[in-house]
């Protein structure tokens, strides 16, 4: 007879398995929702009676201003500078009145001293008047004193001493108009000017024949800057001259100019003897 075999597996094993299917549906649930970000929340409405148009206009980044001048930036650069870059034809300057303290040398013989040079030194007073922006009419006076001493010969037969020419002063005065032509214009002004005048040279007291005062020598001669008169006497006259000179200014800003210049002289009955006079000079200058 067959034994029966019993398939019940006690009261505890339905239970498990619900537990089991219970956590794997609570793991395969939707996920939870994030809380809401404080960043993306919708922006404060406005009151109803609030005006829009009330509100200044939003700031447009191209309305920035400028750095200051002349950090690439616009504007007129040498503003404000100690010395100002300005050029010459920018400004209505028209009137330039110069100083001029000046070194002289006189190439020409007087009787009794022989060929010289006779060196020495003065000073000057320029009026330039700008016609054009490169082109200025000069007027100008200068005045020289060259210091000589007394010459004398000596006679080895006689042992006699003579005079031939008196210590002192020569003094030379010239005036006279140039049209002066600027080479450039920027600050470095370099300038050529040519024109001419009258000198008036005017040497010690006489100690023989054809100095001042004296007899003229032989031939109606006399020295630099006299003339034989009718009284065959020499006396003070002057003489036309014509000069030509190079010069550099450099502009100190709005106003001033420091320059250096050198000028040739040649009179006009004696123009093989080139140069007779020669300037060489500073010039301080005021523009107006």
């Amino acid at each position: 007879m067959l034994a029966r075999v019993s398939t019940s597996q006690g009261p505890w094993k339905p239970g498990l398995v619900g537990l089991a299917l219970a956590l794997a549906s609570a793991g395969w649930g939707p996920p939870l929702a994030e809380p809401p970000d404080e960043r993306r929340a919708a922006p404060a409405q406005a009151p109803p009676d609030h005006d829009a148009f009330a509100d200044p206009p939003p700031r447009d980044p191209d309305d920035t201003p400028f750095m200051a001048a002349p950090h690439n930036q616009l504007g007129h650069w040498s503003l404000g500078r100690e010395r100002p870059l300005t050029r010459g034809f920018q400004d209505d300057h028209r009137i330039t009145l110069s100083a001029v303290p000046t070194y002289a040398a006189i190439h020409m013989a007087f009787i009794g001293r022989g060929a010289g040079p006779l060196r020495g030194g003065g000073g000057a007073l320029e009026l330039d008047v700008r016609l054009l922006p490169w082109l200025y009419l000069r007027a100008f006076g200068s005045h020289t004193l060259h210091p000589v001493f007394e010459a004398t010969a000596f006679d080895n037969d006689t042992n006699a001493v003579t005079l031939l020419a008196n210590g002192g002063l020569v003094q030379v005065t010239n005036t006279g108009a140039s049209i002066v032509y600027a080479l450039d214009i920027g600050r470095f002004v370099p300038r050529v000017d040519v024109g001419g005048g009258l000198m008036f040279v005017r040497s010690p007291p006489a100690a023989q024949a054809g100095q001042w005062g004296a007899q003229c020598s032989p031939g109606d001669v006399c020295d630099l800057g006299l003339a034989c008169s009718l009284e065959q006497r020499c006396r003070p006259a002057p003489f036309a001259e014509l000069h030509a000179g190079i010069g550099l200014d450099l502009l100190l800003g709005q106003r001033w100019a420091l320059g250096v210049a050198v000028r040739y002289y040649a009179l006009l009955q004696a123009l093989a003897d080139l140069p007779i006079y020669i300037h060489g000079s500073l010039r301080l200058s005021a523009r107006f």
